[in-house]
């Protein structure tokens, strides 16, 4: 005799990703994890789709900028001034990929991807 229960149910997924993995995460993550995967979920069209966006305003594109802006902020507060320059100028040609990767990143961050 077949035990009792529920063989099926009429919920739909809640995910348009299709299925679903349990994973552990820090608990002061929870919110930003889940955020970015419903915002990444609600761009994908099919199950088969594993191209994740960048869009402007994207997860990503401010997670990138702030790492660069925090990047900044760690050489302005650990320069040691030389003869050339008493305080970190990052105008000078020694930032100049950094600053075309920053700008690309605000202004065409769709160009990065595959």
């Amino acid at each position: 005799m077949p035990k009792g229960g529920r063989k099926s149910t009429t919920w739909e997924p809640g995910w348009n990703g299709g299925k679903t993995k349990l994973i552990r995460v820090p608990i002061v993550l929870e919110h930003d994890v889940l955020a970015y995967a419903r915002a990444v979920d609600s761009k994908l069209i099919n199950d088969k789709s594993r191209h994740i966006p960048m869009l402007k305003g994207d997860f990503l594109q401010e997670f990138t900028l702030g790492l660069i802006q925090r990047y900044i902020e760690f050489k302005r507060r650990n320069y040691h001034p030389n003869q050339n320059s008493r305080k970190l100028d990052i105008s000078t040609r020694a930032w100049d990929e950094l600053r075309k990767f920053q700008k690309l990143v605000q202004e065409f961050p769709e160009l990065l991807q595959d």
